[in-house]
């Protein structure tokens, strides 16, 4: 063979150099089971948006995202939310247990009616214990992150089911096994000791106290309050096309126009994908001790190397732009967006 050229060469090595970066990016890709309410306030939405985003720039693979409220149109809601962005066929499961609480949505309903989406509804929605299950049993080990943010009632009927046809772990076991990482979005940093004031912890307190304690690897809080409504986002919705689901349920919130809400959600997603590092400051000194009412407080003893939270900013980082990174991945473009899936039970506005 003779010589190549000096700009073959050249060319040669950009081609190379690119197909590598993309296999280190692939490889990178975090995988994501996403836990969400997704009833009770908007930023559930613009949480899923941003993993879309993402997903979309190579840094996440989304497994699932399963809902943990028992709200006939949550689950509808998420799934066209996924269809928006082109993954329609994402899994889907909700807790099949009796319900905590009686949830209401200012939106749920109306995105599942204005927008295509095909996930069974009722008694037919499948359960999130099994699908938690086949999901982590085809994982490598330690190669999960889950990220809630809503109840917590999913994680606690994982930890508590047994072996089964899917796996011969018990739950405990096999979250043991092949979660690395799970990002709570849990109420108010350093202490929430208000039983009247909205947390995700309270709807359903008894799982939030047996998931907590039972659960086998790290777990990283992060809250909302004064924190998260520093970074607040959503007022940028009002540039996109009105066919965005996300968009719809900000109005939808609002009952008008799109507005900025606090940030909680989308930075436990942030989190969950991109780590517990830069723009974050990190508690790892002592425990979250939950109360039997869902309320909690940051202890400082004793010590437990498995709870940490994220308490603020950086130094050298301003809330004006981490807000503005939010905003720039809660408003992307979704890569591809495909036709209605078939059986779509929703309709275009």
């Amino acid at each position: 063979m003779g010589k190549c050229s000096p700009g073959v060469v050249l060319l040669l090595a950009i081609v190379l150099a690119c197909g590598a970066s993309f296999a280190a990016r692939a490889a990178e890709a975090v995988r994501i089971i996403f836990d969400t309410d997704m009833d009770s306030d908007c930023d559930d939405a613009a949480a899923l948006a941003i993993l879309h985003a993402l997903a979309d720039k190579g840094e996440a693979e989304i497994l699932a995202t399963m809902c943990s409220a028992t709200h006939p149109f949550s689950a509808p809601c998420t799934d066209a939310i996924n269809t928006y962005y082109g993954r329609p066929d994402l899994p889907i499961g909700v807790p099949k247990g009796p319900p905590a609480h009686k949830p209401r949505s200012r939106y749920a309903e109306q995105i599942a009616k204005e927008f295509p989406n095909d996930v069974p509804r009722g008694d037919a929605t499948p359960d999130a214990t099994t699908l938690y299950r086949k999901l982590l049993a085809a994982q490598p080990d330690k190669a999960v992150v889950i990220v809630t943010v809503g109840d917590v009632t999913n994680l606690r009927y994982l930890l508590e089911s047994q072996p089964d046809g899917l796996s011969p772990l018990t739950g405990r076991d096999l979250a043991a096994r092949k979660v690395k990482h799970w990002v709570c979005m849990g109420t108010r940093y350093p202490a929430d000791r208000d039983p009247g004031r909205w947390g995700n912890f309270k709807p359903d307190p008894e799982s939030t106290v047996r998931a907590v304690a039972a659960w086998p690897t790290l777990i990283t809080f992060t809250g909302g309050g004064e924190f998260a409504d520093s970074l607040a986002s959503g007022k940028r919705l009002t540039e996109l096309p009105k066919d965005n689901p996300v968009r719809r349920v900000y109005e939808l919130y609002f009952g008008g126009e799109a507005k900025n809400r606090h940030s909680a959600d989308p930075i436990a997603v942030l989190v969950a994908v991109r780590g517990t590092g830069a723009p974050w400051k990190l508690v790892t000194e002592g425990h979250n001790h939950i109360f039997p009412n869902g309320t909690h407080e940051w202890r400082e003893a004793p010590n437990n190397p498995l709870h940490q939270y994220i308490s603020a900013l950086e130094e050298d980082r301003t809330a004006r732009q981490v807000a503005g990174e939010i905003e720039a991945l809660m408003a992307a473009p979704p890569r591809r967006k495909p036709d209605p899936p078939a059986g779509d039970r929703g309709v275009r506005r």
